[in-house]
């Protein structure tokens, strides 16, 4: 424990890389707003400090160090909060992302900006002030597009055009989801989407983390986007893999980081591969922490936190041993407040399940189908074939049984 890692995020989905530092023998350090956060249960220090507030956090965590004991690194998990560790890094001298490559990674106009301009392909996009504008837009170039905040966290404010009735309706939906109340529209490109996992050492691109994205629901919660999970390995061919790889190393160098983790949302659009974005931090889901070791035996989380600690892995240590099937599927209870909750220790019981997590408790609301994922649930499997991991999935989910009023 002669190093001190500091973990911005202390929600559930962080709660398991905490777990991991303590098991590599790291002194841990976590920060959340909430004192009941589920990552305090893994942590050796707790500082209470916002997550996405970059100076509150940053002044606590240099008291922290300075009174208490030195923080070596900082690293945000599931949790959208770049700019956050940027600036605790800055403050503190750790190492880390430059502060203006968090802050362009938060910017979704920003950052397409940057991309075009570097050559990395990108949807067509643009920034869209009115309603009129929107309309305009809509009639030159037809409705297949996506409108979405510049800066909002996630999908929250995301909708497909072509399935909206009211223009001006979903113009101020996704201004409402943006803190400086701007928003843009961009090409909706149809074929498959994947998740990439990168660290970036020394400059060099490792994307062991690689999924393809289950949209499964996607007309039933018209016009947002939600997801339903993802399987690993990918159903791309091997080339195809390789250039969305590519991509990737090129848009986290057009945003300068050299050491680091950033997430990616990739569309291969007629065999090409385009950013739809690139978050500077790691993702949630589990697909970090759990996922990308089971499908590969890469140990990605403590690749990622020893790079925050300064630490160089090696190529061999993030090049995937093996390709095993993972499946991650989400409950979607019906909208309502949650009476009772049910059936997870019989799913857990499944051969190939590796992880049931109910995230919901008894008196929380389902909200209806909207910009965020109205889930209650995940589970994890895995098998000998794709086919054995999506059963095993299957079979959980109809033993979860969260009833709603």
């Amino acid at each position: 424990m002669d190093k001190a890692i500091l973990i911005v995020s202390g929600g559930i989905e962080a709660a398991e890389a905490a777990r991991h530092a303590k098991e590599m023998g790291l002194y841990v350090v976590v920060s959340d707003r909430d004192p009941e956060a589920p990552g305090f249960a893994y942590a050796d220090s707790c500082i209470i400090a916002d997550v996405y507030g970059p100076e509150e956090t940053a002044a606590a965590a240099l008291r922290y160090s300075r009174k208490i004991r030195k923080i070596d690194g900082v690293i945000c998990v599931a949790a959208d909060a770049p700019v956050t560790v940027a600036t605790v890094a800055e403050k503190l001298g750790l190492p880390g992302i430059p502060l203006d490559a968090a802050r362009t990674a938060c910017d979704k106009l920003a950052m397409k900006q940057r991309f075009r301009a570097a050559g990395v392909p990108v949807p067509w996009f643009a920034e869209v002030a009115t309603p009129q504008d929107l309309q305009r837009i809509a009639i030159e170039r037809g409705r297949d597009l996506v409108i979405k905040p510049v800066d909002s966290r996630g999908s929250r404010g995301v909708q497909r055009v072509a399935q909206v009735e009211d223009l001006a309706k979903a113009f101020m939906f996704a201004r409402q989801h943006s803190p400086t109340e701007r928003v843009m529209v961009e090409q909706y490109l149809s074929g498959p989407q994947v998740s990439t996992e990168s660290v970036i050492v020394e400059g060099r691109c490792f994307t062991p983390g690689f999924s393809d994205r289950n949209y499964e629901y996607l007309d039933r919660y018209a016009p947002f986007f939600i997801e339903n999970g993802g399987d690993l390995p990918s159903h791309l061919a091997p080339a195809a893999q390789a250039k969305v790889k590519q991509v990737v190393a090129r848009a986290a160098a057009a945003l300068g980081i050299v050491n680091g983790t950033v997430k990616g949302d990739i569309v291969v659009h007629e065999g090409e591969p385009y950013v739809i974005e690139l978050a500077a931090r790691l993702s949630g889901g589990f697909f970090c922490t759990r996922e990308i070791p089971l499908n590969t035996g890469v140990d990605f989380i403590g690749a990622a936190i020893r790079v925050a600690l300064g630490e160089c892995p090696s190529e061999d240590e993030l090049t995937p041993q093996f390709l095993r099937p993972v499946i991650q599927r989400y409950a979607f209870p019906s909208p309502g407040r949650v009476v009772s909750i049910a059936g997870a220790e019989s799913a857990r019981r499944i051969p190939g399940i590796e992880e049931v997590v109910v995230t919901v408790r008894e008196g929380d609301v389902i909200p209806a189908a909207g910009d965020k994922r109205p889930s209650a649930a995940m589970v994890l499997a895995t098998g000998a074939t794709r086919a054995d991991a999506v059963s095993a999935a299957n079979d959980a989910l109809a033993q979860l049984r969260i009833q709603t009023a």
